[in-house]
Parts: structure tokens; C-alpha cells; sequence
């Protein structure tokens, strides 16, 4: 060995322990920022109002805020406690067990007290899983409040609309009115028969969401898009479409006949009316993987895709002008919403302009009921 080769061996020992010196350091800072930013999530966390609860594979606590402390009278004994141990709710069991992402949640009464209103929502990550819960006791009475004021004033409107409409009826059969007078009251007339529509799906679409339970019984769907279809046909002599009923599947479904039929048919009617006369328009009812599926497939005017979003929105219109036309009052797919709501099930709306429109609604197997042999 050379004295050059000597001298090299203690330079390379050496450079390599800077390196090594300054890549400690560099993990030991980058460890301490990672405990720093930890540090300050969890301080955030503590200082949110709403609670914050991470739970583990078994469902079991691993960590929590002061609110969730506060609101499931948490002790540091709890640790590794079921979540199921402190919320002892029904409709939380349901939620937890059928967790779907992405979601909108849980709305439920507090069990402590009765005048205050909960929000659960969960969210799953790896093994484990956050569940935070909100306190929507105000947003809660603010929606009633919103729903009561509709309601009444509906009620309040509905008798004069009724005088007013039996007094129009009454003047303009009168066969010596004056000509000049007829045309005003015509339009009087439609515009009070529109007026009393809207009253009417108000009223409807207050009962809908105001009644906490229906009447609930086995829905034969064959029967029920039966009368579906014979309606359809009566309301459609003027449109002259062809309309077809395609039913693959004698399921039927578990729930409230009479608003299933208003929001089926409402469906229906629509694709009669926004479809050019001598359309083609085929309702369907069949079994699908995720449940049994409805749909309502026409070859209409189609819909634009910046409107599709905003559909089901109260009083919503693509092209109000056509809508009041065709007597429409703006409320037929937000009723058709809140139906739907009842089943777990979404309005799913595939359109293209010029080429036409399919609404249709999946049906998930716990609101399926096989068919009743008598």
C-alpha cells in the first residue's frame, strides 16, 4: 500500500461520517417538523365545537376531542371502549353498518335530549375510521320553520284559489259576456287553475317531507306502472307519441303506493311533454345487479348538461317560457326527489341534447319485496 492510498482511507472514513452525521440530522429534522404539524392537527382538532372521534378496525376508540368528551361523557378509561357502548341509536347502527362513501351522513335526535338534533357522518381510511358529529339544532328548526310557513301558507291560499276559480267558471259559461271580456277571463281561468297546480304539488311535497312515517305496505309494481302507462296513454292522445311498458321482473317494492305512483308518474308525464309530438318513450321496470332499476327513456329535446345538475331543484326550469306552456310548475322533480329519498335511492338523469332524455332510479334490495302470490 502506498502512502497516497494510507492517507486516502482516513478522507474517505471521514467523508463518509459527515455524510452519514448530516443525514441523522436531516431525518431528525424532518422527524420533529412531522411531530410538529402532528402536534398542531391534534390542537386544531381539540379546539373544534363539533366532535371529533377516530375509532380502529374493531370500532373501538383510539382517540377523541374535547367535544366528543364532552358530548359521550368520555373518560380516558374509554380507550379501546365499542363506539356502539356510548351511541345506542338505531339509526346510527343502520348508517354504520351500511357505510357507503361518499355520504351525506346521519341526521338523528339527540338521545340525551330529545329537542336536540345530531349529524353522524363517518370516513373510512385504511384500518380505521373518523366520525365526526355535528350539532344541527338550528339548522334542524330553521328547516321547520321553512317547511311550516310552506304548508300554511298553501292551506291559506288553497280556499280563496278555490272561490275564485268556481266564480270564473260560473262567469264564463255566461253566454251574453261581452266578447271583449271573454279573453280576460280565459286567462284569468289558466292562470288560477296554474296557480292552484302549484298549491297543490306545495302541499304535496310539504306532506312528503313533514310526515316522519307513511303508510307503508308490499307495492305490486306490475300493477302499479299498469295504471302508470294507462294514464300516461289518456294524457298523451294529443302528443300522439308511441309509448311502450317493458316490465322484466315481477319484483315489487316495500313503501308508500300513493307517493311512489305521484313521483313515477310525474316522471312519465314529463317525457310526454318535453318530447316533440310523435315521440317514442319506453318505461322500464327491471332487475339489475344493484337492485331492480325504473326508467323513463324518451327521444325528446334533450337536456342541457349545465342544467342537469340543478333539476330536482324547487321551481328550477331549463326554459321557464315552455314550462308554464306545458302547465308545469316547477316542483314535479323535486317531489319526485324527496320520494325517491325514501328508498335510498338517488334520480339518475343521462341526456343529450337533440337526441333525448333517461331518469331512471335504482332500487336497493332492502326496499325490494319479492312478489305476493295469492
Amino acid at each position: 500500500m502506498t502512502v497516497l492510498e494510507e492517507n486516502a482511507q482516513p478522507e474517505n472514513a471521514k467523508s463518509d461520517t459527515v455524510q452519514q452525521s448530516k443525514k441523522q440530522q436531516d431525518h431528525q429534522i424532518l422527524q420533529q417538523n412531522s411531530t410538529d404539524q402532528l402536534q398542531k392537527i391534534r390542537s386544531a382538532l381539540r379546539a373544534l365545537r363539533d366532535a371529533v372521534i377516530l375509532l380502529n378496525g374493531d370500532d373501538g376508540l383510539e382517540w377523541w376531542n374535547q367535544a366528543a368528551e364532552d358530548l359521550l361523557l368520555l373518560q380516558s378509561a374509554d380507550h379501546g371502549k365499542s363506539i356502539f357502548d356510548f351511541i345506542n341509536v338505531p339509526e346510527f347502527h343502520q348508517y354504520y353498518q351500511n357505510k357507503i362513501t361518499p355520504n351525506d351522513g346521519v341526521h338523528m335526535k339527540s338521545w340525551r335530549d330529545p329537542n336536540r338534533y345530531l349529524k353522524c357522518e363517518l370516513t373510512p381510511f385504511g384500518d380505521e375510521k373518523l366520525l365526526i358529529i355535528y350539532d344541527v339544532t338550528r339548522l334542524q328548526h330553521l328547516e321547520q320553520m321553512r317547511r311550516d310557513f310552506v304548508a300554511n301558507v298553501s292551506h291559506e291560499l288553497r280556499t280563496p284559489l278555490t272561490v275564485l276559480m268556481g266564480y270564473l267558471e260560473n262567469f264564463s259559461d255566461q253566454e251574453e259576456m261581452p266578447r271583449q271580456w271573454r279573453r280576460g277571463f280565459e286567462l284569468m281561468t289558466q292562470q288560477t287553475a296554474r296557480m292552484n297546480r302549484v298549491v297543490n304539488d306545495l302541499l304535496l311535497l310539504s306532506r312528503i317531507e313533514i310526515e316522519e312515517t307513511h303508510e307503508l305496505h308490499y307495492i305490486d309494481m306490475t300493477k302499479l306502472l299498469t295504471h302508470v302507462y294507462d294514464d300516461a296513454q289518456a294524457y298523451n292522445q294529443e302528443y300522439g307519441h308511441t309509448l311502450h311498458l317493458q316490465i322484466d321482473t315481477y319484483d315489487g317494492l316495500y313503501g308508500s303506493e300513493m307517493y311512489l305512483n305521484s313521483a313515477l308518474s310525474n316522471l312519465v308525464i314529463n317525457a310526454i311533454k318535453y318530447t316533440p309530438k310523435g315521440g317514442n318513450i319506453v318505461i322500464s321496470w327491471a332487475k339489475v345487479a344493484e337492485g331492480c332499476r325504473f326508467a323513463v327513456t324518451d327521444n325528446g329535446i334533450g337536456i342541457a348538461p349545465e342544467h342537469v345538475a340543478r333539476l330536482t331543484e324547487r321551481f328550477y326550469r331549463v326554459d321557464s317560457g315552455r314550462s308554464r306552456e306545458t302547465g308545469g310548475t316547477g316542483l314535479g322533480l323535486a317531489i319526485v326527489k324527496h320520494v325517491l329519498y325514501q328508498y335510498d335511492t338517488t334520480l339518475q338523469i343521462a341526456s343529450t341534447e337533440g337526441k333525448g332524455s333517461t331518469f331512471s332510479a335504482v332500487f336497493p334490495p332492502a326496499h325490494i319485496r319479492s312478489a305476493v302470490i295469492d
